[in-house]
Protein backbone atom coordinates (compact mmCIF):
# COMPACT_ATOMS: atom_id res chain seq x y z
CA UNK A 1 0.00 0.00 0.00
CA UNK A 2 1.11 3.56 -0.68
CA UNK A 3 3.08 5.11 2.18
CA UNK A 4 4.93 8.38 2.61
CA UNK A 5 6.82 9.09 5.82
CA UNK A 6 6.52 12.28 7.85
CA UNK A 7 9.96 13.53 8.93
CA UNK A 8 10.96 16.31 11.29
CA UNK A 9 11.00 19.70 9.60
CA UNK A 10 14.40 21.29 8.86
CA UNK A 11 15.41 24.59 10.40
CA UNK A 12 15.52 26.19 6.93
CA UNK A 13 13.75 25.18 3.73
CA UNK A 14 16.54 26.49 1.48
CA UNK A 15 20.23 25.97 2.17
CA UNK A 16 23.08 26.81 -0.24
CA UNK A 17 20.66 27.20 -3.13
CA UNK A 18 18.98 23.80 -2.66
CA UNK A 19 15.61 22.91 -1.13
CA UNK A 20 14.96 20.37 1.61
CA UNK A 21 12.33 18.43 -0.34
CA UNK A 22 10.11 16.16 1.71
CA UNK A 23 7.00 15.66 3.86
CA UNK A 24 7.19 16.91 7.44
CA UNK A 25 5.07 16.64 10.60
CA UNK A 26 6.02 20.14 11.74
CA UNK A 27 6.98 23.47 10.22
CA UNK A 28 10.17 25.55 10.40
CA UNK A 29 10.16 29.05 11.91
CA UNK A 30 9.89 30.66 8.47
CA UNK A 31 8.13 29.64 5.26
CA UNK A 32 10.92 31.13 3.16
CA UNK A 33 11.82 29.61 -0.22
CA UNK A 34 13.97 32.42 -1.60
CA UNK A 35 17.56 31.71 -2.55
CA UNK A 36 17.10 28.83 -5.03
CA UNK A 37 19.99 28.65 -7.49
CA UNK A 38 18.96 29.49 -11.08
CA UNK A 39 15.25 28.54 -10.67
CA UNK A 40 14.24 29.44 -14.23
CA UNK A 41 15.72 27.48 -17.15
CA UNK A 42 19.04 27.20 -15.34
CA UNK A 43 19.79 30.88 -16.01
CA UNK A 44 21.60 32.50 -13.03
CA UNK A 45 19.41 35.59 -12.79
CA UNK A 46 19.93 38.15 -10.01
CA UNK A 47 18.13 37.08 -6.84
CA UNK A 48 15.81 40.10 -6.77
CA UNK A 49 14.42 39.09 -10.20
CA UNK A 50 13.82 35.44 -9.33
CA UNK A 51 12.22 36.47 -6.02
CA UNK A 52 9.60 38.46 -7.95
CA UNK A 53 8.21 35.14 -9.22
CA UNK A 54 7.59 33.90 -5.68
CA UNK A 55 3.89 34.28 -4.89
CA UNK A 56 1.92 33.33 -1.81
CA UNK A 57 -1.62 32.11 -1.22
CA UNK A 58 -3.49 31.64 2.05
CA UNK A 59 -6.77 29.68 2.18
CA UNK A 60 -8.84 29.29 5.35
CA UNK A 61 -11.81 26.90 4.99
CA UNK A 62 -14.37 26.57 7.77
CA UNK A 63 -17.45 24.46 8.45
CA UNK A 64 -19.75 25.36 11.35
CA UNK A 65 -23.39 24.52 12.11
CA UNK A 66 -25.18 26.77 9.61
CA UNK A 67 -22.41 27.89 7.27
CA UNK A 68 -19.49 26.64 5.24
CA UNK A 69 -17.05 28.89 3.43
CA UNK A 70 -13.53 30.06 2.94
CA UNK A 71 -11.34 33.11 2.95
CA UNK A 72 -8.52 33.48 0.44
CA UNK A 73 -5.69 35.98 0.20
CA UNK A 74 -3.25 36.16 -2.74
CA UNK A 75 0.07 37.92 -2.22
CA UNK A 76 1.71 39.20 -5.44
CA UNK A 77 4.35 41.31 -3.61
CA UNK A 78 3.18 44.70 -4.93
CA UNK A 79 -0.56 44.08 -4.65
CA UNK A 80 -2.93 41.44 -3.42
CA UNK A 81 -6.38 39.93 -3.78
CA UNK A 82 -8.69 38.88 -0.98
CA UNK A 83 -12.13 37.35 -0.70
CA UNK A 84 -14.55 35.80 1.75
CA UNK A 85 -17.21 33.43 0.39
CA UNK A 86 -19.68 31.44 2.47
CA UNK A 87 -22.88 29.50 1.98
CA UNK A 88 -25.89 28.82 4.16
CA UNK A 89 -25.89 25.00 4.32
CA UNK A 90 -29.65 24.84 4.86
CA UNK A 91 -30.71 27.08 1.97
CA UNK A 92 -27.64 26.97 -0.31
CA UNK A 93 -27.64 30.79 -0.51
CA UNK A 94 -24.22 32.22 -1.38
CA UNK A 95 -22.55 35.35 0.01
CA UNK A 96 -19.38 36.50 -1.77
CA UNK A 97 -17.22 39.56 -1.07
CA UNK A 98 -14.08 40.30 -3.11
CA UNK A 99 -11.42 42.96 -2.75
CA UNK A 100 -8.32 44.23 -4.57
CA UNK A 101 -5.43 45.40 -2.38
CA UNK A 102 -3.00 47.85 -3.95
CA UNK A 103 -0.59 48.70 -1.13
CA UNK A 104 3.00 47.63 -1.96
CA UNK A 105 3.73 45.37 1.02
CA UNK A 106 3.81 41.69 1.93
CA UNK A 107 0.34 40.37 2.75
CA UNK A 108 1.17 36.76 3.68
CA UNK A 109 3.99 36.82 6.26
CA UNK A 110 6.94 34.43 6.23
CA UNK A 111 6.77 33.55 9.91
CA UNK A 112 4.96 30.39 11.02
CA UNK A 113 5.27 30.89 14.78
CA UNK A 114 3.03 33.94 15.10
CA UNK A 115 1.54 35.80 12.17
CA UNK A 116 -1.28 37.86 10.76
CA UNK A 117 -2.60 38.10 7.23
CA UNK A 118 -5.12 40.90 6.76
CA UNK A 119 -7.02 43.12 4.36
CA UNK A 120 -8.23 46.51 5.62
CA UNK A 121 -10.42 48.77 3.47
CA UNK A 122 -13.45 50.90 4.35
CA UNK A 123 -15.79 48.17 3.03
CA UNK A 124 -13.80 45.00 3.69
CA UNK A 125 -11.94 43.80 6.77
CA UNK A 126 -10.65 40.21 6.55
CA UNK A 127 -8.04 38.90 8.97
CA UNK A 128 -6.43 35.52 9.65
CA UNK A 129 -4.09 35.21 12.64
CA UNK A 130 -2.14 32.32 14.14
CA UNK A 131 0.09 31.56 17.10
CA UNK A 132 1.53 28.05 17.11
CA UNK A 133 2.81 28.15 20.70
CA UNK A 134 -0.78 28.22 21.98
CA UNK A 135 -2.32 26.32 19.03
CA UNK A 136 -4.24 29.48 18.22
CA UNK A 137 -5.86 30.23 14.85
CA UNK A 138 -8.62 32.67 14.08
CA UNK A 139 -10.50 34.13 11.13
CA UNK A 140 -12.47 37.33 11.49
CA UNK A 141 -14.18 39.47 8.89
CA UNK A 142 -16.53 42.43 8.63
CA UNK A 143 -17.85 43.36 5.21
CA UNK A 144 -20.29 46.04 4.13
CA UNK A 145 -23.29 45.02 2.06
CA UNK A 146 -24.94 46.65 -0.95
CA UNK A 147 -28.18 46.33 -2.87
CA UNK A 148 -27.51 42.65 -3.54
CA UNK A 149 -25.63 41.36 -0.50
CA UNK A 150 -26.20 41.99 3.21
CA UNK A 151 -23.55 43.28 5.56
CA UNK A 152 -21.84 40.39 7.32
CA UNK A 153 -19.59 39.82 10.28
CA UNK A 154 -18.01 36.52 11.27
CA UNK A 155 -15.54 34.86 13.62
CA UNK A 156 -13.90 31.44 13.68
CA UNK A 157 -11.71 30.80 16.71
CA UNK A 158 -9.75 27.66 17.51
CA UNK A 159 -10.72 25.90 20.73
CA UNK A 160 -8.25 25.86 23.62
CA UNK A 161 -8.48 22.09 24.09
CA UNK A 162 -8.05 21.16 20.45
CA UNK A 163 -7.42 17.43 20.17
CA UNK A 164 -7.38 17.35 16.37
CA UNK A 165 -4.92 20.21 15.89
CA UNK A 166 -2.28 19.11 13.40
CA UNK A 167 0.50 20.68 11.35
CA UNK A 168 2.13 19.34 8.21
CA UNK A 169 4.64 20.76 5.74
CA UNK A 170 5.12 19.72 2.12
CA UNK A 171 8.22 20.90 0.25
CA UNK A 172 8.00 19.80 -3.38
CA UNK A 173 9.86 20.32 -6.66
CA UNK A 174 7.78 22.62 -8.85
CA UNK A 175 7.95 20.82 -11.21
CA UNK A 176 11.72 20.13 -11.18
CA UNK A 177 14.27 20.50 -8.41
CA UNK A 178 15.36 23.96 -9.59
CA UNK A 179 12.08 25.43 -8.31
CA UNK A 180 10.19 24.72 -5.13
CA UNK A 181 6.64 24.89 -3.75
CA UNK A 182 6.17 24.84 0.03
CA UNK A 183 2.78 24.26 1.66
CA UNK A 184 1.82 24.49 5.33
CA UNK A 185 -1.37 22.57 6.20
CA UNK A 186 -3.08 23.20 9.53
CA UNK A 187 -6.30 21.48 10.71
CA UNK A 188 -8.13 22.74 13.80
CA UNK A 189 -11.35 22.55 15.79
CA UNK A 190 -13.17 25.86 15.97
CA UNK A 191 -16.08 27.76 17.42
CA UNK A 192 -17.62 30.17 14.96
CA UNK A 193 -20.56 32.32 14.00
CA UNK A 194 -21.70 34.55 11.15
CA UNK A 195 -24.10 37.46 11.59
CA UNK A 196 -26.00 39.01 8.67
CA UNK A 197 -27.22 42.61 9.02
CA UNK A 198 -26.36 42.55 12.75
CA UNK A 199 -28.74 39.71 13.51
CA UNK A 200 -27.45 38.07 16.67
CA UNK A 201 -26.12 34.52 16.32
CA UNK A 202 -24.67 32.03 18.79
CA UNK A 203 -21.27 30.40 18.46
CA UNK A 204 -21.33 26.81 17.21
CA UNK A 205 -18.60 24.18 17.01
CA UNK A 206 -16.99 23.10 13.78
CA UNK A 207 -13.76 22.40 11.91
CA UNK A 208 -11.35 24.47 9.84
CA UNK A 209 -8.27 24.06 7.67
CA UNK A 210 -5.67 26.72 6.96
CA UNK A 211 -3.39 26.17 3.95
CA UNK A 212 -0.52 28.52 3.09
CA UNK A 213 1.44 27.96 -0.11
CA UNK A 214 4.51 29.79 -1.34
CA UNK A 215 5.94 28.86 -4.74
CA UNK A 216 7.92 30.04 -7.76
CA UNK A 217 4.92 30.63 -10.01
CA UNK A 218 4.77 30.09 -13.73
CA UNK A 219 3.44 32.84 -15.96
CA UNK A 220 0.31 30.71 -16.34
CA UNK A 221 -0.68 28.58 -13.37
CA UNK A 222 -3.69 26.32 -12.95
CA UNK A 223 -4.73 24.91 -9.59
CA UNK A 224 -7.65 22.80 -8.37
CA UNK A 225 -8.04 21.95 -4.72
CA UNK A 226 -10.69 20.02 -2.81
CA UNK A 227 -11.18 20.33 0.94
CA UNK A 228 -13.71 18.31 2.91
CA UNK A 229 -14.26 18.63 6.64
CA UNK A 230 -16.85 17.35 9.09
CA UNK A 231 -17.80 14.85 11.76
CA UNK A 232 -18.70 11.31 10.68
CA UNK A 233 -21.57 9.22 12.04
CA UNK A 234 -19.12 7.36 14.32
CA UNK A 235 -17.97 10.64 15.87
CA UNK A 236 -14.61 10.84 14.11
CA UNK A 237 -13.60 14.27 12.87
CA UNK A 238 -11.90 14.35 9.48
CA UNK A 239 -10.28 16.98 7.30
CA UNK A 240 -8.73 16.28 3.91
CA UNK A 241 -6.92 18.41 1.36
CA UNK A 242 -6.43 17.22 -2.23
CA UNK A 243 -4.75 19.32 -4.91
CA UNK A 244 -3.84 19.12 -8.59
CA UNK A 245 -1.80 21.80 -10.38
CA UNK A 246 0.34 22.39 -13.44
CA UNK A 247 3.10 23.20 -10.95
CA UNK A 248 3.02 19.72 -9.41
CA UNK A 249 6.29 17.83 -9.09
CA UNK A 250 7.30 15.57 -11.96
CA UNK A 251 7.23 12.68 -9.47
CA UNK A 252 3.95 13.68 -7.84
CA UNK A 253 3.46 10.38 -6.00
CA UNK A 254 6.49 11.16 -3.85
CA UNK A 255 6.01 14.93 -3.66
CA UNK A 256 2.51 16.42 -3.28
CA UNK A 257 0.29 18.34 -0.82
CA UNK A 258 -2.41 15.69 -0.32
CA UNK A 259 -3.32 14.77 3.23
CA UNK A 260 -6.06 13.23 5.37
CA UNK A 261 -6.31 13.86 9.10
CA UNK A 262 -8.61 11.73 11.28
CA UNK A 263 -8.95 12.93 14.88
CA UNK A 264 -5.58 14.64 14.53
CA UNK A 265 -3.75 11.67 12.97
CA UNK A 266 -2.16 12.54 9.61
CA UNK A 267 -1.99 10.28 6.57
CA UNK A 268 -0.15 11.37 3.43
CA UNK A 269 -2.10 10.57 0.26
CA UNK A 270 -0.92 9.91 -3.32
CA UNK A 271 -1.42 12.21 -6.28
CA UNK A 272 -5.00 12.54 -7.51
CA UNK A 273 -6.99 13.16 -10.66
CA UNK A 274 -9.71 15.75 -10.12
CA UNK A 275 -12.08 15.75 -13.09
CA UNK A 276 -15.55 17.01 -14.03
CA UNK A 277 -16.49 14.92 -17.10
CA UNK A 278 -20.03 16.34 -17.22
CA UNK A 279 -19.14 20.00 -16.54
CA UNK A 280 -18.31 21.86 -13.34
CA UNK A 281 -21.98 22.07 -12.33
CA UNK A 282 -22.35 18.29 -12.42
CA UNK A 283 -20.70 15.50 -10.45
CA UNK A 284 -16.91 15.69 -10.01
CA UNK A 285 -14.73 12.56 -9.76
CA UNK A 286 -11.61 12.41 -7.55
CA UNK A 287 -9.49 9.26 -7.76
CA UNK A 288 -5.93 7.96 -7.60
CA UNK A 289 -4.08 4.92 -8.92
CA UNK A 290 -3.31 3.49 -5.47
CA UNK A 291 -6.96 2.80 -4.53
CA UNK A 292 -6.71 5.08 -1.50
CA UNK A 293 -8.97 7.82 -2.87
CA UNK A 294 -12.36 7.21 -4.44
CA UNK A 295 -14.63 10.23 -4.13
CA UNK A 296 -17.44 11.97 -5.93
CA UNK A 297 -18.44 15.59 -5.35
CA UNK A 298 -21.96 16.93 -5.93
CA UNK A 299 -22.09 20.74 -6.40
CA UNK A 300 -24.78 22.74 -4.63
CA UNK A 301 -23.79 26.35 -5.35
CA UNK A 302 -21.06 27.99 -7.45
CA UNK A 303 -19.32 31.36 -7.30
CA UNK A 304 -17.60 32.28 -10.58
CA UNK A 305 -15.37 35.31 -10.97
CA UNK A 306 -13.17 36.64 -13.80
CA UNK A 307 -10.67 39.38 -13.07
CA UNK A 308 -8.49 41.39 -15.47
CA UNK A 309 -6.09 44.00 -14.05
CA UNK A 310 -3.41 45.21 -16.49
CA UNK A 311 -1.11 42.15 -16.85
CA UNK A 312 -3.08 40.03 -14.38
CA UNK A 313 -5.86 37.71 -15.44
CA UNK A 314 -7.60 35.38 -13.01
CA UNK A 315 -10.48 32.98 -13.62
CA UNK A 316 -11.91 31.26 -10.58
CA UNK A 317 -14.77 28.92 -9.75
CA UNK A 318 -15.52 28.20 -6.08
CA UNK A 319 -18.02 25.40 -5.51
CA UNK A 320 -19.79 24.34 -2.36
CA UNK A 321 -21.12 20.79 -2.32
CA UNK A 322 -20.91 17.39 -0.65
CA UNK A 323 -18.40 14.55 -0.91
CA UNK A 324 -19.25 10.87 -0.98
CA UNK A 325 -16.86 7.94 -1.09
CA UNK A 326 -13.90 6.37 0.66
CA UNK A 327 -10.42 7.35 1.79
CA UNK A 328 -7.78 5.05 3.24
CA UNK A 329 -5.49 6.05 6.09
CA UNK A 330 -1.79 5.15 6.24
CA UNK A 331 -2.77 2.12 8.37
CA UNK A 332 -5.26 0.86 5.79
CA UNK A 333 -8.34 1.98 7.75
CA UNK A 334 -11.26 2.72 5.46
CA UNK A 335 -12.95 6.10 6.06
CA UNK A 336 -16.33 6.11 4.30
CA UNK A 337 -18.87 8.91 4.29
CA UNK A 338 -21.86 10.43 2.52
CA UNK A 339 -22.92 14.07 2.27
CA UNK A 340 -19.69 15.39 3.81
CA UNK A 341 -19.61 19.18 3.30
CA UNK A 342 -16.71 20.58 1.35
CA UNK A 343 -15.42 23.00 -1.26
CA UNK A 344 -13.71 22.64 -4.62
CA UNK A 345 -11.86 25.63 -6.03
CA UNK A 346 -10.50 25.94 -9.57
CA UNK A 347 -8.34 28.92 -10.52
CA UNK A 348 -6.41 29.93 -13.62
CA UNK A 349 -3.87 32.68 -13.09
CA UNK A 350 -1.84 34.55 -15.70
CA UNK A 351 0.71 37.02 -14.44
Amino acid sequence: MYARRFDNAPEKLISKGKAAFGTYNDVPPFLDISGMKAPYAGIPLPKFISRLRIKSRLVYVFNIENYIGFSELYDFKVFGLSQIIFWNKKTGVKYAYHNYMGNPRRYVPLTTQKGRCACYTPKRIIKVVWGRNHKHNALSFKVRGDGIRPSAEGFCISTLNDKIHTDAMFVNPSPASSRVSATWFNAISIKGKIELNNQEEQFSEGLAAMVINRAYYKFRSRTTFAIGLGTLSNGKKIVFHLKSSNQDAANSDIYNDNILTVDGENSALPSVYITHPFGIKKTWIIQDVENMIDLSFSPISIDERNLNIIALRRIQSSIYGTFEGTLLTKNGEKISFKSLPGIINFSLLRL
